[in-house]
């Protein structure tokens, strides 16, 4: 018998109705999958170019508000532009200025605007979103969970966008450095070569030098790596790299330990790692109410909760180990900052975005185009958010300021020659910034800034105090019985003393006034 007799003998087997019935849905789905996973990556691209675009394009409108944080950013891309490099913000033994050098660069080339900065700084928070989406898709092997992640990171409403294109110092760099750290150490095989090693050190020290919540996003990370490739001579090339990154930072606590003290003494403020869920991250997304926000802070719980039973079930090092970032990165701020956190320090949940984005996607992605939905609410929300915080959004060729009239201000010293002057901190830096330092203002209060500011101020003719009209500082002026004599001048909302010279500003206690104006 011949194959061909063979093969006509063997009987043919049709599938049965159940079994064609039962491939027919999984094929199916997976088309739906297909789709899905095209849709959402074309929306994922096109619309971080968009997001990017208008965020400069607030910078331009009444929605850009500068307050004396974000002045003094601005001001140290300034002086970095001018040849006059420093390596931490002002004033403090912490805070990185990667941006600042950046941004000053640009200026070189650009001249010192204020939109240049914020270019830089929506660029940092561009990479970091680039990195939430490749994280996303590396753990669940999904680019649909990624393209979700990445699209409600960037689009997570008007507060966090204005960290990135008003950015207060260090925190895009310092959010960036620390996903990138965990994209490096996870990718790839788990032995990796001397110029990885040297990478991924240098990547972690540069986090170190920016911020403590830099280091605790990298530092999991680094542990990973050092678990699973043990070679002394890879550690070594790390550490190396690590020490390049970090100088500037080591070579401050070689001076002392005020590199790693806390912001504020006393006890630690414990009702922080209560506040942080149920205050701060609520205030980023406009949650006031105080039931709402308790709702918000039991949600939030639930999608780190999530990720710890996604981390088990997939024994996924890439969410295991963005978790334990997360979770660190919280307890260095409560320890560092070491103050009740509330509403007013909503810029630091920008650091525990990436997991909650990450967690929510993988829901909003199990069933099919569920997830265009997701990222379509995501913008919405941004937008409407901004409408509703700025009903009357308007472009505007000049920045609005947090604490009134600064240009007013500015304007009114310069028609009066005064070039240096004494004031709050919420208004010395704008309206340094405002005069483009026409008119330098030191601040009186801590945290004290930049010495050479306070000299010019001491060496003026006549020695001028700006306060806020009726704040605590004007009222203990006017009540005071130790101070020298002054003239007392209101200027739109401003109280101006002028006081004979030589005036010793500070022996005498000032608050950190909280920045009330009165038109």
């Amino acid at each position: 018998m011949t194959t061909a007799d063979t093969a006509a003998l063997t009987p043919v087997r049709t599938p049965s109705r159940d079994t064609a019935n039962a491939e027919r849905p999984t094929s199916r789905f997976a088309g739906l999958r297909m789709i899905d996973r095209r849709i959402t990556t074309i929306a994922f691209w096109a619309l971080l170019v968009i997001g990017f675009g208008l965020r400069i394009m607030l910078t331009f409108t009444s929605a850009y508000t500068i307050d004396s944080d974000n002045a003094v950013v601005f001001l140290l891309a300034k002086h970095i532009s001018e040849g006059d490099i420093t390596w931490f913000f002002w004033g403090q033994t912490y805070g990185g200025t990667m941006l600042e050098l950046l941004a000053g660069g640009a200026m070189v080339v650009f001249g010192p605007h204020v939109q240049v900065l914020s270019f830089v700084g929506v660029a940092f928070f561009a990479g970091a979103t680039l990195l939430v989406r490749q994280i996303a898709i590396s753990a669940f092997k999904d680019p649909v969970v990624g393209n979700v992640a990445g699209i409600l990171f960037w689009f997570s409403g008007y507060w966090t966008a204005r960290v990135g294109f008003s950015e207060p110092g260090f925190y895009g760099p310092s959010l960036m450095l620390g996903l990138l750290t965990i994209w490096l150490v996870l990718r790839g095989p788990a032995r990796k070569t001397y110029l990885q090693w040297a990478l991924i050190g240098l990547f972690t020290g540069l986090a170190l030098w920016q911020s403590p919540m830099g280091i605790a996003m990298a530092a999991p990370a680094v542990v990973v790596l050092m678990v699973r490739h043990r070679s002394w001579r890879h550690y070594l090339v790390g550490a190396a790299a690590g020490i390049i990154g970090a100088l500037p930072w080591l070579l401050l606590l070689t001076s002392g330990l005020t590199a790693i003290k806390r912001q504020t003494g006393g006890e630690l403020v414990v009702r922080s790692f209560v506040t942080y869920f149920t205050r701060l991250v609520p205030a980023a997304f406009s949650v006031e109410n105080q039931v709402e926000r308790f709702i918000f802070a039991f949600v939030c719980l639930l999608l780190l909760a999530l990720l710890v039973v996604l981390t088990v079930r997939r024994r996924s090092l890439w969410l295991g180990t963005l978790l334990v970032s997360t979770v660190l990165v919280v307890i260095v701020i409560v320890v560092g900052v070491n103050i009740l956190l509330l509403g007013d320090s909503l810029r630091y949940s920008v650091f525990v975005l990436p997991a909650l984005t990450i967690s929510l996607a993988y829901l909003f992605t199990r069933i099919p185009f569920v997830s265009l939905l997701a990222m379509a609410w995501a913008v919405t929300f941004s937008f409407v958010q901004t409408a509703t915080m700025f009903p009357t959004l308007h472009f505007t060729a000049e920045p609005t300021y947090t604490v009134g009239d600064i240009p007013g201000l500015g304007a009114y010293l310069e028609a009066h020659d005064i070039t240096a002057a004494y004031g709050d901190y919420w208004l010395a830096y704008s309206l340094t910034a405002e005069t483009n330092e026409q008119v330098t203002v030191a601040t009186i209060s801590l945290p004290r800034r930049y010495a050479p500011y306070e000299a010019a101020a001491e060496a003026a003719p006549v020695a001028t105090l700006i306060l806020f009209q009726d704040s605590e500082n004007d009222k203990a002026v006017q009540a005071s019985t130790t101070l020298p004599p002054s003239t007392r001048t209101i200027v739109d909302g401003y109280a101006m003393y002028t006081f004979a010279q030589p005036f010793d500003a500070y022996s005498y206690p000032w608050m950190l006034s909280t920045g009330i104006w009165h038109p």
